[in-house]
């Protein structure tokens, strides 16, 4: 008998502004970008879920005995392996399912890789029994990823289902952003991986401590992501550069930047980046740049590169989950 699989992917995520204040009521801006994690599903004749992922690392859980693993626990694959499990719990299918991950998207530096993990998994599987909308994928797919961020939001995993570019904010939710001009973007990447969860615990120590006004920082933050939303719908590369640069600075002021970040962001400005900033929760992981055109994005990648850090290239992904 040929074995049934499904395959299913999603696209990777950069904060462009706000992050860390939007814990506080500010907006953010985030883009899906076009790099992918993709998840091929085939259903197993036993009861166990197997999980191999291309960053090197495997596990194998049995369904029936709840908690058993017959692999070491893996913290990487612990929400996947939750994800997987709510899909087949919610069907009628005694069966397991066999997942092979392929990612596009760098590990641990704030490009949601666990959320398009988390999605891309959750969506193959449902494949192989049902065809839910990505609504329905979703929604689980911040259940599991609540398992390495707590207190998540749901964003990464918003966009990386419906793809585009969306404004979030604690009161309104989410809401799409029509994009006049496509940006091209440089992703480069410090070397360090960062917890998500001590970067945000420090923010909250300096917010407490009151060292600076921050009721005034999440203002001029919010202005900024304002400014930024009109940049984006009128397509001013311009503005929109000198806009990541403002949140730059207020990201350096509240203590989450990095000496690293520093030295990507002089090197994108010097080699003609419109402006650059870090990316999600700060503390090393990644920065982005805004390049005028795909050229200007291949020359900021080579001098970074040459530098000896890790970029890419990237555009904005429309598309989201794809199955």
């Amino acid at each position: 008998m040929k074995s049934i699989k499904h395959v299913a992917s999603a696209p990777a995520k950069v904060i462009l502004f706000g992050e860390h204040f939007v814990v506080y009521g500010a907006p953010a801006i985030l883009a899906a970008i076009n790099r992918r994690t993709t998840a091929t599903a085939r259903i197993r004749a036993d009861d166990k879920i197997v999980i191999r992922s291309d960053i090197g690392t495997s596990a194998e859980y049995s369904r029936t005995n709840v908690g058993k693993r017959d692999t070491t626990p893996n913290e990487i694959l612990e929400p996947i392996h939750d994800a997987v499990k709510r899909v087949l719990d919610a069907s009628d299918k005694s069966s397991g399912v066999e997942l092979d991950l392929q990612s596009e998207i760098p590990y641990g530096i704030g490009l949601g890789s666990s959320a398009a993990s988390c999605v891309s998994a959750i969506a193959a599987v449902d494949s192989l029994f049902a065809s839910h909308q990505k609504k329905w994928v979703c929604e689980r797919a911040i259940e599991s990823e609540r398992m390495i961020h707590k207190n998540s939001s749901g964003a990464d995993c918003y966009i990386s289902t419906f793809g585009g570019i969306m404004r979030y904010s604690k009161d309104v939710g989410y809401k799409g952003l029509e994009v006049a001009r496509n940006l091209n973007l440089v992703v480069s990447s410090t070397g360090i991986r960062h917890s998500t969860g001590d970067l945000v615990e420090r923010v909250r120590t300096f917010r407490e401590a009151g060292l600076l006004n921050f009721s005034e920082l999440a203002k001029q933050a919010s202005e900024i992501c304002g400014k930024a939303e009109q940049s984006i719908r009128s397509g001013n590369l311009d503005n929109l550069g000198r806009l990541m640069t403002e949140n730059q600075v207020l990201l350096k002021g509240i203590g989450v930047s990095h000496r690293k970040a520093e030295e990507l962001i002089e090197l994108s400005m010097k080699a003609g980046a419109l402006g650059a900033k870090i990316t999600g929760a700060g503390g090393g992981g990644a920065v982005i740049a805004l390049a005028r055109s795909r050229g200007d994005g291949a020359r900021i990648a080579s001098l970074i590169s040459n530098a000896g850090y890790e970029s890419l290239q990237a555009q904005v992904d429309h598309k989201g989950l794809i199955r």
